[in-house]
């Protein structure tokens, strides 16, 4: 057998280790028993260890502060962030309609996107990002957080800025799919970053408040695109092609800074104090990721490909997404077809993903607050699914505003996005097996993207029935998927639940490669500002890795 002798409240238990078999010897726990320090009692059996854990010496009070000041730190500029990924990335839609009344003008006729070019424009972006998401969430640690996701921006900013020079149909293609294989490793990326700052209840509402946050500031896009179509012709250069440069110059300095502005692990951090870096390190998960492992443990990455749930919260985020993907690159001309102006549905994509964003937000705090998966990811999905429904059944009946209005429901799905990828991040444990997991999810996932730029094709306009239809099954194989998953997760009771909320000071240490290195020794090291050295101390045998 093999387990711990555990100190907690005055009361010694043994706890024994995950799939061990047999149980302790009377006379290995009696003898623990006898003694009150746990620096005192040496076990006579090799495989036991002791632990002692001491209550939290803060108050929920000042937790609260801390966990605030962390969130003023990231989420502002993971909102500036992520609102850049998402203008570049979709940015295409707004070109689809830029000066339509002047054809001459408009990418269609300048690069000859007839037929289904155009949904194929859409939809290269997407093979070369999810080829690349896991190899890129694989080494972040090793480059450093900051360092690798400013890597990212700087890169598919450059690309974007490209965009502006394509001269025919391949060469959209080619930026397009150029631009996937940069912009790969962003969106687990930040995931997993936020893992190394937060409980598992709280990574889905940070990782909601990041994506509501930028769903909002890029729904602006449209306004963008109204101003920049005014530019068209400037200098001999189309309107289009001067959203492609602004925007993707915009990325390429956000990325910059980031390597500089974004913090990579608590332990090395410049704002906060000492006694902020033992709160947040004492409050997270001992067997979350952690800045000790430094490089990729093969053995985490193949016992991560076992588990079914993974590849169902993949499946489910891939037809959820494939519904979001559609709405984003073609709610421009869906609004358009609908009997509006170019640039009056420009401005009426903007409301709908206002009103996604406040939704994102309330219902992933509730999630998170309340501690409760499954009947936040029903309530995101049902009114969305009655939504397309309405709009393939009932448009012919409608006017222009009533088919309008019916958008608003379709975009409530997006909910439910922050949900999945927190949960599939959070169900693992070590910093390998997360890191994989949290991009084969998004990779998997962003073959939705694929998927729905071809859903509504121009062809079905103005009513794009099918298109609905097949995003209101979409949707309902989601809320199949979703509730199996999170039903399974609650009947295993370790990554829901109260289980969910143990944390490093409670366990006695954080769990590194089944080893668990002392609570005292990491907090030791957190007045040092390198990971490095960290991680040179470790190797070198100088920080004991045992309690």
């Amino acid at each position: 057998m093999t387990g711990e002798v555990v100190l907690q409240d005055d009361r010694w238990s043994f706890v024994q280790h995950p799939n061990a078999p047999g149980r302790p010897s009377a006379a290995s726990v009696s003898s623990a028993t006898s003694f009150t320090d746990a620096s005192s009692y040496q076990p006579q059996v090799g495989h036991l260890r002791v632990v002692r854990v001491d209550r939290a010496d803060w108050t929920p009070e000042e937790e609260a502060r801390v966990v605030r000041k962390v969130d003023m730190v990231f989420i502002p500029w993971l909102i500036l962030c992520y609102t850049a990924l998402n203008i570049d990335r979709v940015n295409i839609s707004y070109a689809a309609i830029m000066n339509a009344e002047n054809p001459g003008h408009t990418i269609f006729a300048q690069l000859g996107l007839d037929g289904d070019k155009f949904n194929w424009a859409v939809s290269v972006f997407f093979f070369g990002y999810v080829l690349f998401e896991i190899p890129s969430n694989l080494v972040i640690t090793y480059f450093n957080p900051s360092r690798w996701l400013g890597r990212i921006m700087t890169s598919w900013g450059i690309v974007a800025t490209c965009a502006a020079a394509a001269q025919n149909y391949s060469g959209i293609l080619t930026v397009r799919a150029i631009l996937g294989c940069m912009e790969a490793g962003f969106a687990p990326g930040t995931a997993l970053l936020m893992t190394f700052w937060y409980k598992k209840y709280e990574v889905s509402s940070r990782w909601a408040y990041m994506f509501a946050g930028a769903t909002l500031l890029s729904s602006f896009g449209g306004l963008v695109a109204f101003g920049v179509a005014k530019m068209d012709d400037i200098r001999g250069i189309s309107g289009w092609r001067w959203m492609f440069i602004l925007e993707g110059a915009g990325s390429t300095l956000v990325g910059i800074l980031t390597i500089f502005f974004l913090p990579d692990y608590p332990q090395t951090c410049k704002f906060l104090t000492v006694r902020e870096k033992e709160i947040i390190i004492g409050r997270l998960p001992p067997t979350g990721p952690s800045i000790v492992a430094k490089t990729i443990q093969f053995w985490e990455v193949v016992d991560a490909l076992k588990d079914w749930r993974m590849y169902a919260f993949s499946l489910a985020l891939m037809c959820e997404l494939a519904t979001v993907y559609s709405a984003v690159y073609f709610l421009p001309l869906v609004i358009h077809q609908m009997g509006f102006q170019s640039e009056t549905a420009q401005l009426l994509s903007i409301p709908p993903y206002m009103i996604a964003a406040v939704w994102i937000t309330f219902i992933n705090w509730s999630s998170d607050r309340y501690q409760e998966k499954a009947w936040h990811g029903l309530c995101c999905l049902v009114l969305p699914i009655i939504g397309f429904f309405c709009l393939a059944l009932f448009q012919g009946g409608l006017s222009p505003g009533g088919r309008y209005g019916l958008i608003f429901l379709t975009t409530l799905a997006e909910g439910v996005v922050p949900i999945i990828i927190g949960l599939s991040t959070i169900s693992t444990k070590g910093t390998s097996r997360t890191a994989l997991r949290s991009a084969f999810t998004v990779a998997c996932g962003n073959i939705g993207g694929a998927i729905g730029g071809q859903i509504y094709q121009q062809t079905d306009g103005p009513f794009f029935v099918r298109g609905h239809f097949i995003n209101a099954g979409l949707l309902i194989l989601v809320l199949v998927i979703f509730l199996i998953a999170v039903w399974s997760l609650i009947q295993e009771g370790e990554y829901l639940g109260h289980k969910a909320n143990i944390t490093v000071f409670e366990r006695g240490g954080i769990e590194v490669e089944n080893q668990v290195l002392s609570v005292d020794h990491v907090l030791e090291l957190t007045r040092s500002n390198s990971d490095r050295t960290l991680g040179s101390r470790l190797s070198a045998g100088v920080v004991p890795k045992h309690v």
